[in-house]
């Protein structure tokens, strides 16, 4: 199933604090010429730019993050190690809503993510992305 941006709206998100720190840098004009300026996620391929951030989650997975949106959704808790990666904390609520069968959802970037069932759309402000069933489970706790 394809959602629309109109789906979505419909969707019963649940509030979620995401507990798990995120490691992350700084991509580069060399990272943008070496990946063509795709980052290949679990869910799909995403572009980026030179000055966004590269994500790496619990288990490795790693993503891309506009510049606008780390910085506003994360506060670093330690130095940069050799590689360049911190850890990061993510500030503010996440909303979320576990998917019952597979799907897939377009970016504003016009990039497609696919997402298997069981797996969570998640959404902060405007910005939505997929997570999977036991790295979310394991990364976010949910509000009351």
């Amino acid at each position: 199933m394809h959602l629309t941006s109109k789906e979505i709206k419909k969707l019963q998100f649940q509030p979620f604090y995401k507990t798990a720190l995120v490691q992350a840098r700084p991509l580069t004009e060399k990272d943008y010429a070496q990946k063509n300026g795709i980052i290949h996620t679990q869910e799909g391929p995403v572009g980026f730019q030179p000055g966004d951030y590269l994500a790496r989650g619990i288990e490795g997975e790693e993503w891309p993050i506009t510049k606008e949106s780390f910085v506003a959704g994360y506060e670093r808790v330690t130095e940069a190690d050799r590689e360049g990666f911190a850890s990061y904390r993510a500030v503010g609520i996440r909303e979320a809503h576990q998917m019952p069968e597979e799907f897939t959802v377009s970016l504003k970037s016009d990039d497609i993510l696919t997402g298997k069932a069981g797996d969570y759309l998640v959404r902060s402000e405007e910005k939505i992305w997929i997570a999977d069933r036991e790295i979310f489970e394991n990364s976010y706790e949910r509000l009351p």
